[in-house]
């Protein structure tokens, strides 16, 4: 449940949010004075049984979006993916660059704008910016330097606490009644749905929120790039 993460694209480290936020639905259950949706019971379970349950509803999803700001060290970051089954495609913002990411089918790429190159190349960026254009970069399955960039695509490793997490109380957030699950190492705290799935909904820390939405959608734009659109990471680095 860490809500920083650092990323290390080329020869950049930049912090990242892991979070959520979405809807939630379920059977309404009348009330004296009002209407409210039925509680699913994941209130009254451990903060370990519910953590297993969130990461399983969000598994079961399928797909899902998850959207966040932050700050570190006074530079402004954001993100915004959408997820579908082992693949992701979308948007990470650092300062006064950004790059997009996709994953399709278990090979990643990358796009980047060219403030995003002349911050990783220094004197070289320029050109390198000119030479590879408006063309996807194609990178190793297993390279080290991007393999963490694509980790929000493992719904494991995104929910994964620093510390144990620990229950707190009921509270209406904006996306409905959630209960939190507090990680007693970072402090972060996690929302899990109330109502309908038990679905990971906010994680809220020191650095920022993160917001998962758009549970069980469709993602066109999560598709493999034509090839004159990608550029081989490793052909372009050793000069080939």
């Amino acid at each position: 449940m860490r809500l920083a993460r650092v990323l290390a694209p080329a020869a950049v480290a930049v912090v990242l949010l892991a979070g959520c936020g979405g809807g939630n639905d379920g059977s309404a259950a009348p009330t004296p004075s009002s209407t409210a949706p039925a509680s699913n019971g994941i209130a009254d379970q451990t903060a370990e049984e519910i953590l297993a349950a969130a990461t399983e509803a969000l598994k079961k999803a399928g797909s899902y979006q998850i959207k966040g700001e932050a700050v570190d060290d006074g530079d402004k970051l954001s993100m915004d993916l959408r997820i579908a089954g082992d693949d992701l495609a979308g948007t990470i913002g650092m300062g006064k660059s950004s790059f997009e990411l996709l994953l399709v089918g278990g090979q990643p790429y990358f796009k980047a704008d060219a403030t995003f190159w002349k911050q990783v190349a220094g004197p070289e960026g320029a050109g390198m910016a000119k030479l590879i254009g408006d063309r996807w970069v194609k990178v190793g399955k297993d390279d080290d330097n991007f393999k963490g960039l694509f980790d929000l695509a493992d719904t494991q490793k995104m929910l994964k606490p620093d510390g144990t997490v620990v229950k707190g109380e009921v509270k209406e957030i904006d996306a409905g009644p959630a209960i939190a699950l507090v990680d007693d190492e970072d402090k972060g705290t996690l929302y899990v749905a109330t109502t309908g799935e038990p679905y990971p909904l906010l994680i809220e820390g020191s650095d920022g929120d993160v917001v998962i939405s758009g549970f069980g959608e469709s993602f066109p734009e999560i598709k493999k790039p034509a090839e004159d659109e990608v550029l081989d990471f490793s052909e372009f680095a050793s000069g080939s």
